[in-house]
């Protein structure tokens, strides 16, 4: 039978419909999200700006972090369920996991632990140092909890939703306070002195992730950035960095300890840490993460693993010593490198767990940290999964613990007010325009967006200074412009106090340079225009 033109154009948009039918169907959700951005990764790497880290903001309360645990009202687990085999725990050669080891008292279930003595139940450490192989070993459970960094766990998590897989974030190990940095030649004084030179850094990691952010908080502009970011040379790892940097291949390396400190070690007075995360504290935050089915089946498990980990701090701090050496052993290092490793990090207790999961109230930093993550890491083509912080976290283990910390708090060391000194070094130095109506201190609306970032630059560098420095033009006499500009910065340093209350006031120093400072020339009003800005450095507030 021969159809006619009609049946044919009938019969094709019935197949048309059936498919199209079909697609929608079983395809809808990711049609849905491509019609509204959630396109695939196959696209170039799109540019970080400042503004892709500005759900940092907000970040841990910086002074008197005596909140700690107070205020957390304990809940119970629901329903219960214990593992009836060892709980296996994927670590690598990080000493910030080291009060598991230590309660554990070494890396394989023995008699003398004190998960089986106290809780139980036993414990088995495995190392895997290729992140890869971890997280495969995670996804066919041949471990039941794995280590990662907040920032990385965004990355994989996505993964795993594209597996239609789960896990959970159920503690903060540590935060790296001096672990992971730039070290440099000693001619490159801050952030912005990177434009031009050669850096190396392994891709798609905390260190790629450190520097991203650095490089969006500094004075660069967007074409500056954008250079610096195509010639980063990509090393495997962080050892290989250090190498590169060591063998004078590169200008700086972003690497972690102790490759960090022997880079340093290695080229002699002509290297220094740029900077690290000493400054920069708020930023790369270790974190155990435990498979969906555990979480569902041994909730009892893993609240007791949590528990025995914070006991493991106590031991810790109690007998380090006797802490190091355990440690050491079971990582095949010295005492003294564990040391040297703990040095560099922060190791976090029930209090700070409450706080960075958001249970003593505020936002939970964790959130921020993860979400801001994703964004980078999707601009980067990286991932194409959406995820969501809140669907990434059990907090269950922590909150359960509450009853057993009642006077715990959050212990950060306090910064003194220091005057302005010759010998400080600005790690970030940015230029801001911070518009003040004619001839006064007041801050027009305009700017409360630009000193809102000022409030994010100091809680992420929460081991800091911020110095402003007002400057005006030449118009008018010397010792009005003078006065003018030393309110104006103080109107800054009162407004980020205002809005940012648990910054720390030690932490600022105000200068008012009047028409002392010129960037262009006073006889035109553009140049005056430049000359009337206000300058913000980031300070280091130890060497």
């Amino acid at each position: 039978m021969k159809l006619t033109a009609f049946a044919k154009f009938f019969i094709t948009v019935v197949i048309l419909a059936v498919v199209g039918y079909a697609v929608y169907t079983y395809r809808g959700t990711d049609i849905k999200k491509w019609a509204v951005g959630d396109k695939p990764a196959a696209g170039a790497a799109e540019q970080v700006t400042t503004g892709d880290f500005a759900s940092l903001n907000n970040a841990p309360p910086d002074p008197a972090r005596n909140a700690g645990a107070t205020g957390v009202n304990g809940t119970a687990l629901g329903a219960g369920g214990r593992l009836t085999r060892p709980l296996v725990v994927a670590i690598n050669t990080w000493a910030g996991h080291a009060p598991g080891i230590v309660f554990n008292g070494g890396l394989d279930a023995n008699a003398g632990s004190n998960f089986r003595k106290r809780y139980g139940f036993d414990v088995k450490f495995v190392l895997i140092e290729d992140p890869a192989a971890k997280l495969a070993a995670f996804r066919n459970g041949d471990v039941d909890l794995m280590w990662d960094t907040v920032d990385n766990w965004a990355r994989e998590a996505s993964i795993l939703s594209e597996q239609n897989q789960q896990a959970r974030s159920i503690m903060m190990q540590d935060w790296s306070r001096g672990g992971d940095g730039i070290v440099s030649l000693t001619s490159i004084k801050s952030v912005e002195d990177l434009k031009g030179k050669k850096i190396s850094c392994t891709q798609f990691t905390p260190s790629h992730f450190l520097l991203l952010y650095l490089l969006a908080q500094s004075g660069l502009t967007t074409e500056d950035r954008t250079a610096l970011e195509k010639s980063i040379i990509f090393a495997k790892d962080g050892p290989d960095a250090a190498a590169m940097f060591k063998a004078g291949r590169v200008d700086a390396a972003v690497t972690w300890e102790p490759d960090l400190s022997a880079a340093v070690a290695a080229r002699g007075d002509a290297a220094h840490v740029l900077v690290s995360t000493t400054a920069a504290s708020n930023i790369i935050a270790d974190t155990l993460i435990a498979r969906q089915d555990v979480v569902n089946t041994a909730p009892e498990t893993l609240r007791d693993f949590v528990h025995g980990w914070f006991d493991g701090i106590d031991m810790i701090k109690a007998d380090p010593n006797a802490a190091y050496a355990i440690v050491a052993k079971a990582l095949k290092l010295d005492a003294d490198t564990v040391s040297g490793m703990l040095s560099g990090l922060k190791l976090t207790p029930y209090a700070d767990n409450a706080q960075f999961y958001g249970l003593t109230g505020g936002k939970a930093h964790f959130e921020t940290l993860f979400d801001t993550a994703f964004v980078i890491w999707r601009k980067k083509g990286l991932v194409t999964r959406p995820v969501s912080a809140k669907d990434w976290v059990d907090v269950r283990f922590i909150s359960a613990l509450a009853a057993a910390y009642p006077g715990q708090a959050v212990e950060e060391p306090k910064i003194t007010a220091k005057a302005p000194s010759a010998n400080d070094r600005a790690i970030v130095n940015k230029q801001i325009q911070i518009h003040f109506t004619p001839g006064s201190d007041e801050i027009m609306p305009g700017s409360y967006f630009v000193l809102d970032a000022l409030g994010e630059t100091m809680t992420s560098f929460g081991n800091t200074y911020l110095r402003i420095e007002g400057n005006t033009d030449s118009t008018g006499p010397a010792a009005v412009n003078l006065t003018l500009s030393e309110r104006r910065a103080l109107a800054v340093r009162t407004y980020v106090l205002k809005n940012f209350p648990n910054i720390q006031a030690a932490r600022f120093q105000t200068i008012g340079r009047g028409a002392a400072n010129p960037v262009a020339d006073n006889a035109t009003e553009t140049g005056r225009q430049l000359n009337r800005r206000t300058e913000i450095k980031v300070v280091l507030a130890t060497k």
